[in-house]
């Protein structure tokens, strides 16, 4: 076994002071020197946890800031035969390319990760620009959305998970796989035999590949002590993980509608696409459109009104059936203690506190930079299990205790039905407590595990105590 952990070592570790650890319950994040959530200082990683990887009991992944010794293609697709189709294109892309040695493993659930290995170490930056030729000349932008894509990593924000062990939660093992065996995953024995197989490359034949430059004039020895010496540093955390200019642009249009003549048409698209990456079905990212374009002003667009809605039907169509994506980033999002404990003080009924996760991870991923996202009834009720009549009552508590605001249009204050004016699907979180800067972390990728994220930071006797009975057995037992 030590042989085996040499050998990933060698080839994927840059730094030992920055990893992550998948556990059943979900993933941590941890950073040499920084304290966990019990208050005790982070070592770095060690080599028994890498036996615990072999063993299958953790998963240990890395991250790299600069500087790396590998670059992975991170194909993750929900259907099993995209999956494979996308992993085949790249890897036929690559050896057109000449880049004859990547290595493909299996991720243990949705997909596959396709690396490259350095001789000489690759700048993040360099790596990036590599993956983004490869992704251009296979042209595959155009089939990936929020669920299904194809990750550049590794970063120092976006880890990886190493081969040779288990997913966590699926229980799969994460072997590798060659092309040409349909990508059947090799076993235990053959997988560590494989690894010693593995060869790197030169830099320099990528940089051939982009004519670019290589401007890197220090030695790798050099490179890999600033990586070290970086990877304990924590960055500052904002509550707020979603910034992306598009999301702002698309929400500011539907709060304020049109300004001006002749950007109608864009507009829709982007509102659209915005929608989309909602949670949108068609139909129902149609009905808004309409609903919206019935609420602009004559003289911010030309066109009649009813050139309008037929101009909507079609962009809509386009989008579901060409498969038009917002460019805006799906990554993976955390869960701090003080963002959790807050929904426990502030949100005493059970519903209320399932709903307050769900909108506090959609606004991660969906808010503008003002902190406003969109959210329909019928998104919530289905991220959380609940009514939509239910939600509709309980999202009208959260805004009476001031947990969420509602952002109604101020040119349009909503539509009125039986003498009510309907609530906008535009909200805020008023989180009003600093986000600590620990790196022990809950992340996660969906709204739907509020439990998990309780057990991840409170002890079976806490919840026991924190929470009804009733709300125990609901949401924990």
């Amino acid at each position: 076994m030590k042989d085996v952990i040499k050998q990933l070592s060698e080839l994927y570790i840059i730094q030992r002071g920055h990893y992550l650890i998948q556990y059943p319950f979900g993933y941590k994040q941890y950073t040499k020197g920084s304290k966990d959530a019990k208050g005790n200082k982070v070592k770095p990683l060690m080599d028994w946890q890498f036996e615990k990887h072999l063993e299958g009991i953790m998963t240990v992944g890395t991250f790299s800031k600069f500087f790396s010794k590998f670059m992975t293609f991170d194909v993750d697709f929900h259907d099993a035969y995209q999956a494979k189709w996308v992993t085949y294109k790249i890897s036929y892309v690559l050896y057109n390319l000449g880049i004859n040695e990547h290595y493909i493993s299996f991720s243990g659930n949705k997909g596959y990760h396709i690396d490259i290995f350095f001789e000489d170490l690759i700048s993040i930056e360099q790596a990036k620009k590599f993956f983004d030729f490869v992704i251009n000349y296979a042209e595959l932008t155009n089939i990936f959305d929020a669920g299904n894509k194809v990750e550049f990593r590794v970063t120092d924000k976006l880890g990886v998970k190493l081969p040779l062990g288990k997913h966590q939660f699926s229980g799969n093992y994460c072997g590798f796989c060659k092309v040409e065996d349909g990508l059947k995953v090799m076993t235990e024995t053959g997988s560590h035999e494989y690894l010693f197989t593995i060869k790197k490359i030169q830099r320099k034949q990528v940089l051939d590949i982009l004519d670019m430059e290589d401007e890197i004039d220090f030695d790798s020895d050099t490179i890999i002590k600033t990586e070290k010496a970086i990877s304990s540093y924590v960055a500052p955390e904002n509550h707020t993980q979603s910034e992306d200019y598009s999301i702002s642009r698309a929400i500011d249009l539907l709060q304020n509608g049109l300004k001006v003549q002749g950007s109608r048409h864009n507009s829709i698209l982007l509102i659209g696409m915005y929608l989309k990456y909602s949670g949108l079905e068609e139909e129902e990212c149609n009905v808004e459109l309409h609903s919206w374009m019935d609420q602009q002003k004559t003289e911010n667009y030309s066109s009649s009104l009813e050139e309008c809605h037929k101009d909507i039907d079609q962009v809509v169509k386009d989008i579901y059936e060409r498969n038009y994506n917002l460019a805006a980033t799906n990554k993976d999002l955390t869960v701090s203690l003080s963002e959790i404990k807050w929904i426990m003080d502030n949100c005493p009924d059970k519903n209320q506190k399932l709903i307050a996760y769900a909108m506090l991870i959609h606004s991660k991923r969906h808010a503008n930079m003002q902190g406003v996202f969109y959210f329909t009834f019928n998104s919530i009720a289905s991220a959380t299990g609940i009514t939509e009549k239910t939600v509709r009552t309980q999202v009208n508590k959260l805004i009476e205790f001031g947990v969420i605001e509602a952002e109604r249009n101020r040119k349009v204050k909503g539509k009125v039905s039986n003498g009510k004016c309907n609530l906008p699907n535009l909200y805020r979180i008023n989180f009003d407590v600093p986000v600590d800067s620990s790196t022990d972390t809950f992340v996660t990728n969906s709204g739907k595990d509020f439990s998990q994220c309780l057990k991840y930071y409170f002890s079976d006797k806490e919840l026991k105590k924190m929470l009804p009975r009733r709300q125990y057995e609901s949401i924990i037992a």
